[in-house]
């Protein structure tokens, strides 16, 4: 378990989302707009190495969404390296720790604001109550009890060591009794649990404590939203989010930027590498080695869908072999498999919000209200909707 180590080396992205090394339109790193080819400095010391070389075309798989270790899709014979990386592979989201400590470029008390002031703009005002729909590690939910109070959160998530991680956050940051961490499907989860389990909360000032039922905010956060591969699954997300507002609340999507698409970066399979470096704590010079995407990776044309290939290494910092402790114990193995995601466009969520009763009020290329979604340095695609019906009461 991780003990001491810094915020910087515990913030988060997840998977579904966009690398947050990854340029806008050719040129974003992590907000930077760097040229990829440069190998910038990231926000919270990570380094990206240039994109590989175009290979050549491979033919696309097709198939509804699964998580499945790289090695499934190998042709040549296993060796026994294979063996051994069959042994000590597991999936991402089933290691919260080292989750975090691969994608900490994320300010999250800083988009806790940005939510905020999406409420205050678009929603029914003051934030006081959140529900984050695959929710991970509930960044967003601690941020949000924690510097935007009073407010309330409750963080849904279907990924077992994920939930335990974010009940173990909000423990850390003592505000467990404002934040309620609830295992469920986005797709299929109960109203009326999420809308109770609210209800049981107090926000960390009893000022102006609610009681009406309803979320200010309901949001999918962090790409999260790529997992719905299938279209009648985000439908269906969306008619959730939607029945879980109170009047006038929002539901917010963070979503990869869909000019990767458009650009021809997706069907070329180009793949991105970048490390980061922990400064301090218990693991202190170890190297985080992240790969989103390989050469070869496929891409379907018809379905918008991406099998990414992700690997996450920790390694000494300077001898490149696995991370120990001082007794020489590994702590962290290997991780490499396949992610199936999802790329939408703005017209396609506008139109699967108007098939679950919602609308578009406000589109933006970050998790920040100054950088417009056709910014040159847009990093992915916010959208904001609301119920059509409380858009029509105005």
């Amino acid at each position: 378990m991780l003990r001491a180590v810094s915020a910087r080396a515990l913030a988060s992205m997840s998977l579904a989302a966009r690398a947050a090394a990854r340029g806008s339109r050719g040129a974003r790193a992590a907000s930077l707009g760097a040229p990829r080819g440069l190998a910038p400095r990231l926000v919270g010391g990570a380094f990206r190495h240039a994109p590989r070389s175009r290979p050549a075309w491979v033919a696309p798989r097709r198939g509804a969404f699964s998580s499945s270790r790289a090695s499934d899709r190998r042709t040549a014979a296993a060796t026994d390296e294979d063996a051994v990386n069959e042994v000590t592979a597991s999936s991402v989201y089933a290691n919260p720790e080292l989750y975090e400590l691969a994608f900490g470029f994320r300010d999250f008390d800083k988009e806790a604001a940005f939510l905020a002031s999406l409420c205050e703009t678009h929603g029914p005002g003051r934030l006081r109550s959140l529900l984050e729909l695959g929710a991970g590690p509930a960044w967003h939910s601690v941020s949000c009890v924690t510097t935007q109070g009073p407010c309330v959160a409750v963080a849904l998530d279907n990924a077992p060591a994920m939930l335990a991680r974010a009940a173990q956050r909000a423990r850390e940051q003592r505000c467990e009794q404002s934040v309620a961490v609830v295992s469920g499907d986005m797709t299929a989860f109960d109203v009326d649990a999420v809308t109770a389990a609210k209800r049981a909360l107090v926000p960390l000032s009893d000022e102006d404590q609610e009681v009406e039922d309803g979320f200010d905010l309901v949001t999918i956060l962090l790409g999260t939203a790529a997992h719905l591969t299938d279209l009648e699954d985000a439908e269906k997300c969306l008619r959730l989010a939607s029945r879980s507002l109170k009047r006038d609340g929002l539901v917010v999507l963070e979503l990869e930027h869909p000019f990767d698409v458009f650009d021809g970066q997706l069907m070329d399979a180009q793949g991105d590498a970048w490390d980061r470096e922990v400064e301090d704590g218990d693991l202190k010079g170890a190297k985080v080695l992240v790969e989103w995407g390989r050469e070869g990776d496929p891409f379907d044309v018809e379905t918008q869908i991406v099998e990414r290939t992700v690997g996450l290494n920790v390694v000494d910092g300077e001898t490149g072999t696995p991370f120990a402790s001082n007794d020489g114990a590994v702590l962290f193995a290997p991780v490499e498999e396949i992610v199936k995601c999802r790329v939408f466009t703005a017209p396609e969520i506008a139109l699967l919000g108007k098939l679950a009763g919602l609308r578009v009020v406000a589109t933006f290329g970050d998790m920040d209200t100054s950088v417009p979604l056709t910014h040159e340095d847009a990093n992915n695609m916010v959208i904001v909707l609301k119920r059509k019906e409380d858009e029509a009461e105005r």
